[in-house]
């Protein structure tokens, strides 16, 4: 009779949980949008203004595409991440098990290689793709220790959240207020893990990320310069940390919403927009143009179609993990969306990811063919060296490849001599230096410069 009545009491609260999770949002985006809205009242006109301008470069790398033969869409870009699990209770103190299958389907997700991308609807399909973007655990903490990536620190505080409304305060990212406080958030992404269930209460907010933004503490100077705002990264409740977390409520066992907040943390809004009411829902944006419009929120895979364009309309992409219909449905982030996220990494949050060349072109590595330029980083209106030794007389192309997949600088230079480029001419950012032997047509260096 016992065992009846638990087992009953199980399968109301989780019941419970998810009703009022629906009641409420379980992703405190918007209460972080608030948040910074108050010191920084322009940051919607930016969000719009950098949407209009990622949009713009993705269909001018789309038409370089098929102008040149290699383009920079195949670099990858790897992050490190650090987690700090504050914990009041053993439960909270969660298992490094849990940290690792979240990262083993972080990647999955980014790489669009999970299982679930089986439930994508053909319609769907063909925008679906890898973001080129990998995560892994941090080895180095900010003092130049081996770490496995993972700080444990006990807190007073028993939850986070303030009130039944989603309000929650940031105690948890600075150490004097029961929290930890960042590591240097232009060097990892910090995920903060931590009880974030209201007061008194059965439900709780899920997670919540800094998205990024011209507020004053971000120093956009020579635009590679990103914020030391020790607020910046991902809050996540504990057990939503793993898939098959036990502790998990309702239906959030498939390790997504680190996923979801992630997604804002690398700029994405929800794909209906944000808009302040389901009246305006279908005349706000998320500023994607292969995701559809929808009016508001979707919690499962209904498949409805909430908003009609008048061009190549689609029915709402519940499918997307920028929509609230995550377990059962959550499979893709189309290929813009990755575009938006990888632009976030070149111009705003420069410092964190490390860059590799991964060209779908033969590549080889010549024993006797050794490839030096300097100085790198160059600075803008400065010249850089290029010097290609080699015993043969040979001659070379290099290539400098803008992040939109533009050849900006094709020369021939034979071995053995130094060339000198002057780079006053070019924006500041990150570039490819590709070398291609004249000889046989193979590439025989691959390297990332960069333009302060």
């Amino acid at each position: 009779m016992f065992k009846n009545i638990l087992i009953l009491f199980v399968l109301f609260t989780s019941f419970l949980a998810k009703a009022q999770l629906i009641d409420n949002d379980f992703c405190g985006y918007q209460k972080e949008v608030d948040r910074i809205l108050k010191r920084n009242p322009q940051l919607l006109e930016w969000q719009n203004n950098l949407y209009k301008e990622v949009m713009n470069e993705y269909f001018i790398q789309q038409n370089n595409k098929r102008n040149f033969t290699v383009s920079t869409d195949t670099v990858t870009y790897t992050i490190p991440v650090v987690f700090h699990v504050l914990y009041n209770s053993n439960s909270e103190n969660i298992d490094f098990s849990y940290i690792q299958s979240q990262m083993d389907e972080l990647n999955l997700a980014f790489n669009h290689q999970t299982r679930d991308t089986q439930r994508i609807r053909p319609i769907f399909k063909p925008v679906g793709g890898d973001t080129k973007i990998r995560f892994v655990l941090a080895t180095v903490d900010p003092s130049g220790n081996q770490t496995n990536g993972v700080t444990r620190t006990f807190t007073n505080k028993t939850t986070f959240s303030l009130n039944t409304f989603g309000q929650y305060s940031t105690d948890m990212k600075y150490t004097n207020r029961g929290g930890k406080t960042a590591w240097d958030p232009t060097k990892y992404m910090n995920v903060w893990i931590c009880n974030m269930r209201f007061p008194n209460q059965v439900s709780m907010t899920l997670g919540f990320a800094t998205p990024p933004t011209n507020a004053p503490n971000w120093n956009f100077t020579g635009g590679t310069k990103d914020t030391t705002d020790l607020e910046t990264g991902v809050v996540c409740h504990y057990s939503t940390i793993g898939k098959n977390h036990p502790l998990a409520i309702g239906n959030n066992i498939e390790a997504k919403t680190m996923v979801h907040e992630v997604g804002h943390y690398l700029g994405l809004r929800h794909t209906w927009g944000d808009a302040p009411n389901t009246s305006q829902g279908c005349s706000v944006d998320d500023g994607i143009f292969d995701t559809p419009n929808t009016r508001t929120r979707n919690y499962s895979c209904t498949g409805q179609n909430t908003c009609t364009e008048s061009i190549d309309d689609k029915p709402d992409m519940t499918e997307n993990y920028m929509d609230y219909s995550l377990d059962g449905c959550a499979a893709m982030f189309t290929k813009q969306q990755g575009f938006m996220m990888r632009f976030v990494l070149n111009k705003l949050r420069t410092g964190l990811p490390k860059r590799e060349i991964a060209f779908d072109t033969t590549y080889i590595i010549s024993p006797n063919t050794t490839v030096k330029l300097y100085p790198n980083p160059v600075l803008k209106g400065g010249s850089i060296n290029i010097e290609i030794q080699s015993p043969q007389k040979s001659e070379f192309e290099v290539s400098l490849i803008d992040m939109n997949g533009k050849q900006v600088i094709t020369k021939n230079i034979r071995s053995n001599q130094k060339e000198s480029v002057l780079m006053d001419s070019y924006s500041t950012g990150f570039y490819a230096l590709l070398v291609k032997s004249k000889e046989n047509g193979k590439f025989v260096h691959k390297q990332i410069v960069v333009i302060e």
